[in-house]
């Protein structure tokens, strides 16, 4: 009955909820919920931004408080006790959690102590901590036949109509080609010496304007020392005039043309028989001591000494009169003096030395410093001074002293004058020392002057070439304070453009459902996709591992100090330039021909590849043993490397490239000393035939004996017996060390020929180690003088192994604090291990290396990155590893995916899963 009445209902409810359903497919509610939620995501990714950007990190401010979002609004305090309640104990501190930080077995060990502590204290703490403990021990249900565990597995058992509303999403990575310029520089050196003619003049022009001069009446001027000078007003004289009581009158005009220098006038003297009176412009300025009137006679000469500021007369431009009356009775004069102080720069208009020709003061001064042949000498023609070294000039009838005058352009020593009009230099100085001798390592040798007089290598033709000017430094400075040499530094390199691949991974999702992967919101990766960059902190990894350095703790025991573990250690060389520009012996000149720095990078990116190969093989191998001695000597007694072997990954398979090898087949057959031999023997193969016998005997020989012939090719002993590591003539010692020592030999070779003779071995080294950009400069010095001027330059450097241990050294010095010392002590420590973690590594531009790499042609551009990069060339048959490419009879080398693939084969993973999902679900207490 009841089930009737709900009939009509209940198929009404399936109508409606059938119509709903299609209604539903067609309405664009998907689109509109899509649009929200990437407005959403946009807001969160705003937020978050703003939440990071003002994010503060907490303060401990060492008194039990932790500071929370210290320096804003929202700043407060908290307990540290209350997050971490082991801090209120006596014995337990901040310091003590603080310590835990990266510290394994201190963490593990604090948190065992801490749950000992709660299975048995009174606390809130302790009573949670063993409500879960309870918990984790009582009875679980089997989910496996659970309905909702059941529905869960219904629909991964046919999960394919609900992945067609995910699937439609496709992963797109695009790469775009990225290029920027580098300088890659090439420092070249260059003398700089000033030109000494042999004979010039110098001519001294001095114009004094007229301070004032004399117009009309009874007077005169005389000069009465340096700035100063003296008029009088009337006729100085005695008895000139005779009269029974009669007044004499004497008048007098200046004319004033340098206000401006006169410094005061004072009116000093008036003589006078038997009364006086002195005016200026008609005003009486002066009556002398006897009055004026009553009696003429006063059978007398009186002088008067009124020191009577006049100034005010001269201050101004033009015409200044002055006048003098005297009353006589019988016989008698007058007359009055003026004195004028007067500051003579203030008139002196021109005061120049010049010389006859542009290098004359070269001469003058090589003259004084006594770098001129006997004879030279420097004289005073015309000096019109008198002995205390002063003189009137005959237009402004003013006196001029040598003090006021420029210095003349000569020492002191020589005696000239600063009042000498004209001077007279004449000398043969020679720069060059031409004639001198030295002997050293190589044998003595004589300075000669170059048959065409032309030095091989110029300042001014590296500034032809282009060469951007660098620095100067002054290595000989006498005397006069002239820069007799100077070493011009020019960076002749190239601008190199650097390839970048930039990779840009996007997910689109066209499905059903919106708003998947990044379809709506974009990702900010932190991540650099910047392969150029992978690549320099790549090889700065790989080069650090070959370029270890360690002090010996115990030598007799063979063990190293860890603490003086040194990466990238450089070492101190010098190389000399000999005499002048003319005669320039120069042992620092790299020459052309020589092997080139492509073909070293060559050699070190070989070298790698060979080091990780030799590294994969057992520890227990005698061939791997003499690698590590060379690649970085650093043993404990009694610590032998510690490396494991899985099954994944089968030392004798990675060499060979190959999953066809069991474990059987190796022991039956005796494959893995084979092989080892084999892979040593290509390689060594491939570095004697590359660089020649030298570079090949210097890393390698064969049972004691030489490895390679003098045309590079392996001797009978090497093929019938196979080639060793060290042993022999063969050097050891670091890896990088040591194939540096093996370049720079067959460097030296080449350029032995092409050099001056009077060059020694270490100086060879350092021109091919130039050439190789592994040397920083540190500047030059001057080593030994001949009659004070410098004959024997030094140029200071600190040498590396590769280019990039210079650059990672002139980049991370500066930020530890170091130098590389000076020119005459440099210092070339690398930098310590222990040091590394202090590097902020974000500061560290290794642009140059990238440069360097893309003009050797060992950076992929976009153009070679597909034949470059693909999987078979770097770890199938294109490997240097591949025993087959240099003609062995072993099969191809497989690349690294095929080999993954068939270790993979028999590997079921999705019953695996299945079953570890299975033993979860039917957990409980055992």
């Amino acid at each position: 009955m009841g089930v009737e009445l709900f009939e009509p209902q209940r198929r009404f409810t399936q109508t409606l909820s059938a119509i709903l359903c299609v209604a539903l497919a067609w309405t664009p509610f998907g689109v509109s919920w899509a649009d929200a939620i990437q407005a959403a995501g946009r807001d969160g990714q705003q937020l978050g931004q703003q939440v990071l950007g003002g994010f503060a990190f907490p303060l401990d401010t060492d008194n039990g408080m932790l500071t929370l979002n210290p320096g804003t609004a929202q700043e407060s305090a908290i307990s540290i006790g209350t997050l971490f309640p082991d801090t209120n104990s006596a014995t337990t501190t901040a310091q003590d959690f603080a310590d835990l930080y990266g510290n394994n077995p201190g963490t593990l060990a604090a948190g065992l102590n801490a749950q000992t502590a709660l299975n048995g204290e009174t606390s809130f703490t302790g009573e949670a901590y063993r409500t879960l403990i309870d918990n984790a021990h009582q009875s679980h249900p089997d989910l496996h036949n659970d309905a909702v565990w059941t529905a869960g597995d219904q629909v991964f058992a046919n999960f394919t109509p609900w992945s067609q509303s995910f699937s439609d999403c496709t992963t797109v990575t695009t790469q775009t080609e990225t290029s920027h310029s580098v300088q890659v520089p090439d420092y070249q050196l260059c003398l700089r010496q000033p030109t000494v003619p042999q004979s010039c003049t110098a001519t001294h022009q001095v114009n004094v304007e007229t301070l004032l001069s004399f117009v009309s009446g009874n007077g005169g001027m005389s000069s009465c020392g340096s700035g100063c000078m003296d008029l009088y007003v009337g006729r100085v004289g005695d008895n000139y005039w005779s009269a029974g009581c009669g007044i004499f009158n004497w008048e007098v005009t200046y004319n004033v043309l340098h206000p401006e220098a006169i410094i005061s006038a004072t009116l000093e003297d008036v003589e006078f028989d038997d009364h006086a009176r002195v005016y200026y412009g008609g005003n009486l300025i002066y009556t002398g001591s006897t009055g004026w009137g009553g009696s003429c006679e006063l059978s007398n000469s009186w002088v008067d000494h009124p020191n009577r500021d006049v100034t005010y007369a001269f201050n101004s431009i033009g015409h200044k009169v002055f006048k003098q009356e005297t009353m006589v009775g019988g016989n008698g004069e007058g007359y009055s003096r003026i004195r004028l102080r007067y500051d003579l720069s203030k008139l002196i208009t021109q005061d120049e030395w010049s010389w006859s020709g542009p290098n004359c003061q070269n001469l003058a001064n090589a003259i004084t410093d006594g770098i001129c042949q006997a004879g030279s000498q420097l004289s005073c023609t015309n000096d019109p001074a008198n002995a205390s070294g002063c003189y009137v000039d005959q237009t402004s009838q003013v006196m001029v002293c040598g003090t006021d005058l420029a210095q003349a352009p000569v020492a002191s020593s020589t005696g000239i004058r600063n009042s000498c009009i004209n001077i007279q230099a004449s000398g043969h100085c020679d720069l060059n020392q031409y004639g001198q001798c030295w002997t050293d390592t190589a044998g003595t040798h004589c300075l000669e002057p170059p048959a065409n007089g032309i030095p091989n290598k110029t300042c001014a033709s590296l500034e032809t070439q282009g060469c951007s000017f660098i620095k100067s430094q002054c290595t000989s400075v006498l005397a006069s304070g002239t820069c007799w040499d100077s070493v011009d530094t020019y960076d002749c390199g190239q601008t190199v453009g650097i390839p970048g691949i930039q990779s840009n991974t996007q997910q689109q999702c066209a499905g059903p459902i919106r708003c998947m992967g990044e379809d709506c919101i974009s990702v900010n990766r932190t991540q650099s996709q910047d392969f150029s960059k992978a690549v320099a902190l790549l090889n700065s990894a790989q080069q650090m591992a070959m370029d270890l350095h360690c002090d010996y703790a115990n030598a007799a025991l063979q063990q190293k100090d860890p603490t003086t573990c040194q990466v990238f250690q450089g070492k101190p060389a010098s190389c000399k330039m000999v005499g002048g520009a003319l005669s320039l012996v120069d042992c620092c000149e790299t020459p052309s021909g020589a092997m080139g720095l492509g073909r070293y990078i060559d050699l070190l990116i070989a070298t790698s590849q060979m080091d990780s190969a030799v590294m994969a093989m057992d520890s227990t191998s005698a061939i791997r043993g003499a690698w590590e001695t060379m690649r970085t000597p650093f043993t404990l007694a009694g610590d032998a490397w510690n490396s494991f072997q899985a099954d994944f990954a089968s030392t004798v398979n990675d060499l060979v490239g190959t999953d066809m090898l069991s474990t059987s087949d190796i022991a039956s057959q005796g494959l893995l000393d084979s092989l080892k031999g084999e892979l040593m023997k290509s390689v060594a193969e491939w570095i004697g035939q590359t660089f020649g016998e030298a570079a090949g005997n210097a890393l390698f020989s064969a049972g004691g004996q030489a490895a390679f012939d003098s045309a590079g090719n392996l001797t009978p002993a090497a093929e019938s017996g196979g080639v060793e590591l060290g042993g022999g003539a063969a050097v050891a010692g670091e890896l990088l060390s040591t194939l540096m020592t093996a370049y720079t030999v067959v460097m030296i070779i080449i350029m032995i020929i092409q050099i001056v003779y009077s060059c020694e071995e270490p100086e060879y080294e350092l021109a091919a180690k130039k050439q190789l950009k592994v040397c920083t400069d540190l500047g030059t010095y001057c080593e030994s003088k001949v009659a004070g001027a410098c004959w024997v330059r030094k140029e200071s450097y600190c040498c590396y192994n590769s280019p990039l241990a210079r650059i990672l050294n002139e980049q991370i010095k500066p930020q530890l604090g170091m130098d590389f010392g000076t020119p005459e002590s440099p210092s070339c420590t690398g930098i310590k291990v222990a040091d590394l973690d202090r590097v902020d590594w974000t500061q560290v531009n290794l642009d140059e290396w990238l440069a360097i790499l893309a003009q050797t042609g060992h950076l992929p551009t976009a153009a070679n990155a597909a034949s470059m990069l693909n999987l078979d060339q770097l770890t199938g048959t294109g490997s240097r590893l591949n025993p087959q490419k240099y003609g062995a009879a072993s099969s191809g080398r497989q690349d690294t995916l095929i080999r993954t693939q068939g270790r993979m084969t028999d590997l079921d993973v999705p019953t695996v899963k299945r079953q570890s999902e299975l033993e979860g679900w039917g957990m409980g207490p055992q």
